[in-house]
């Protein structure tokens, strides 16, 4: 009968694309890709969470981050009325001495000052926690060798670190808010904090500056390489160092591209990826590109809630090579949805995560081995007195999330919020996600051939089965007819026989186990002519 056979070996390669038309994608795009990692041209189900830890009773987080010593890891979760550190068994609480809470627990924001965490939350004043140790609680910040922020009666919205610079945003000195200033104060040495940030002492570099015209509220900040880069509302800023008396060059890169919400940037080899309003954006310091220009753009904004889409934000996993930009989806507040960029391969994936106000990347790793917790003989440990047990393949990406509610939106009491890991194997997962791999579409010969495909052969490894639908279409736009679905197991099965006959054809994968572990990369397409339009 003239049975041909076409290799599809990359249709994974750029993952998906929703914005342009289905028949004019190669074969190296997907129509839809969901719970779907893309990974050396394979896409493999990775969707889910593993719970780590509950959170404590009654606790309100809002960021979490991690923060590591010489002893351990720790993980800083800061909430309404506490801020917790956790080591992988024990929460302890660090709050600073009198903290009276924070009215909005999700505007706390987080940075590391070489080893030195620094928190800051605009309802309070910004901390410190040094030595980052057990039994040591949050101190306040120094405004200078005898004030601290409170007395000097200063606050800001945000505060990020910098070489060895701190960087203060959106403002309020005494009592009087300045939503486009920026402070900086004096360098740090190495291992400490900064002196000063008194910008009328003419003996230090401590200084502020407004960045004025219309680009409105200051949103975040983030160094790219030897820059400090603002953003606002509709508006980026760079401060160049230049050293000197005046340290800091100011340009303005752009007054019209601005960003969503604070913690919503990711730094990449001297690259920023940003959400913007409706995109995601590359910033390499001279101009800034849509990443998701005739790929996903069109998705994207159509799935974030904008109501709440001020409690974005972005996480790197550098293992991985990924960029996760996580957005709340229609009636949710907190993200659900993971747009993810791999910036090796060029490639897009989405997948749904569980509705929490924040998470981070960082180590997971057992806590430290003492002769309270060390398990069995010291003699048998293959451990080091005081060492922890971690490796790169232990850093994954950590989530909070908050108590549960009633049906009204109120927190229930005496129940807790959880830590829930995102990215870790398949295998140890407490709950799935159903993912889904499907191309429509896609003409064998050209629109202008009818043509019946007869069996496929999926280039797939277990463990694990998948069901395979395969289906036409008459003409561009036409609806999808859809054979049954065929249930394919990699470890047994070579090839699924379903015949269908179109001018465009279609496929699916879909799998309802995420704690299976099969890899595809691609398909033989058995079909035969069947006439010409």
């Amino acid at each position: 009968m003239g049975y041909k056979i076409l290799n599809l070996a990359e249709f994974a390669k750029n993952g998906i694309n929703s914005d342009l038309q289905p028949w004019d994608l190669p074969g190296s795009f997907l129509t839809q890709l969901n719970n779907i990692r893309i990974r050396n041209n394979e896409l493999s189900p990775f969707g889910g969470k593993s719970t780590w830890a509950t959170l404590p009773v009654d606790f309100v987080p809002g960021m979490i981050m991690p923060a590591g010593s010489v002893t351990a890891d720790f993980w800083l979760i800061a909430g309404q009325d506490k801020v917790y550190s956790y080591n992988g068994t024990v929460f302890e609480d660090i709050s600073s001495i009198g903290f009276p809470g924070v009215s909005d627990a999700d505007l706390w924001t987080g940075c590391l000052l070489a080893a030195i965490p620094i928190l800051n939350n605009p309802g309070n004043y910004p901390q410190y926690w040094s030595p980052a140790s057990a039994g040591t609680d949050l101190q306040e910040l120094p405004w200078d060798a005898t004030r601290t922020w409170d007395v000097a009666n200063q606050s800001a919205r945000l505060i990020r670190s910098h070489k060895q610079f701190l960087f203060a945003m959106d403002l309020v000195d005494t009592g009087i808010s300045y939503q486009d200033a920026v402070a900086w104060s004096a360098p740090a040495d190495i291992g400490g904090l900064p002196e000063t940030w008194d910008y009328l002492d003419t003996t230090n570099v401590a200084g502020r500056t407004w960045l004025g015209a219309d680009g409105g509220r200051i949103v975040d900040g983030l160094s790219l390489r030897d820059a400090f880069c603002v953003y606002r509302e509709s508006g980026i800023s760079i401060f160049d160092y230049v050293g000197g008396n005046f340290v800091w060059q100011i340009r303005h890169l752009s007054s019209t591209i601005g960003l969503i919400a604070p913690e919503s940037i990711a730094e990449v080899k001297g690259v920023h990826f940003l959400i913007g309003d409706g995109d995601i954006l590359r910033n390499d310091g001279n101009q800034v590109q849509s990443l998701l220009h005739n790929r996903l753009r069109n998705k994207f904004t159509s799935d974030y809630n904008p109501d709440t889409y001020a409690n974005s934000y972005a996480l790197k996993n550098n293992t991985l090579k990924e960029v996760w930009f996580c957005v709340p989806d229609a009636g949710a507040t907190y993200p659900t949805l993971a747009y993810i960029y791999n910036w090796r391969d060029d490639s897009w994936s989405i997948r749904d995560i569980p509705e929490g106000p924040h998470a981070n990347y960082g180590p997971v790793s057992t806590a430290t081995q003492t002769w309270t917790n060390v398990v069995g003989n010291w003699e048998d440990s293959a451990l080091s007195w005081g060492r922890k047990q971690a490796t790169p393949l232990s850093d994954t990406l950590v989530q909070c999330t908050k108590q549960p509610e009633d049906e009204f939106g109120v927190p229930i009491p005496g129940t807790s919020g959880k830590l829930f890991l995102l990215d870790r194997s398949a295998l140890n997962l407490d709950e799935g996600y159903d993912s889904v791999i499907e191309r429509i579409g896609f003409a064998l010969e050209g629109m202008n051939n009818v043509t019946t495909i007869t069996r496929i052969y999926p280039h797939m490894i277990g463990p694990g089965s998948v069901m395979i639908e395969v289906g036409s279409q008459d003409f561009p736009g036409a609806p999808v007819r859809w054979k049954p679905a065929v249930e394919f197991n990699a470890d047994t099965d070579r090839k699924v026989d379903i015949r269908t006959t179109g001018e465009l054809h279609a496929f699916r994968f879909t799998s309802t186990d995420s704690t299976v572990s099969w890899r595809l990369s691609g398909m033989d397409i058995e079909y035969v002519n069947a006439g010409n339009r």
